[in-house]
């Protein structure tokens, strides 16, 4: 009886868990709340910060291994989620020399569509 007493506690314990709701304001890399309310054009900010930092690797060269090429606009498109992940966790540019601002932009313009503007 104290067996089925505990497994139903237990069951009760992780369905209440799994059912509680986690509200949340997503946050930029510097720990502050993200917002998203400018604009940001793939022009104007995202194609000079591709070019100044990514095309070392992404030149469409070949001379670096599984480096996706970002010289034009439809290749930075078609992975954009992915550029947003690996500039958001660091591991892109290999040197690291992107500001906190500069990774909250990137993440916008995904956020936003990823558009060619």
């Amino acid at each position: 009886m104290k067996k089925l007493l505990s497994i139903r506690i237990i069951l009760f314990l992780a369905v209440a868990q799994a059912s509680c709701e986690y509200n949340y304001e997503e946050e930029t890399v510097d720990g502050g709340v993200n917002n998203c309310d400018i604009e940001v054009s793939y022009k104007d900010y995202i194609r000079p910060l591709i070019n100044n930092n990514c095309m070392p690797c992404h030149n469409g060269d070949g001379s670096e291994p599984f480096a996706p090429d970002l010289r034009t606009f439809n290749g930075v498109k078609g992975i954009a989620e992915l550029v947003k992940e690996v500039t958001l966790s660091r591991r892109m540019p290999k040197s690291g020399s992107l500001t906190n601002e500069q990774i909250a932009s990137i993440g916008c313009w995904v956020d936003q569509g990823a558009l060619n503007n």
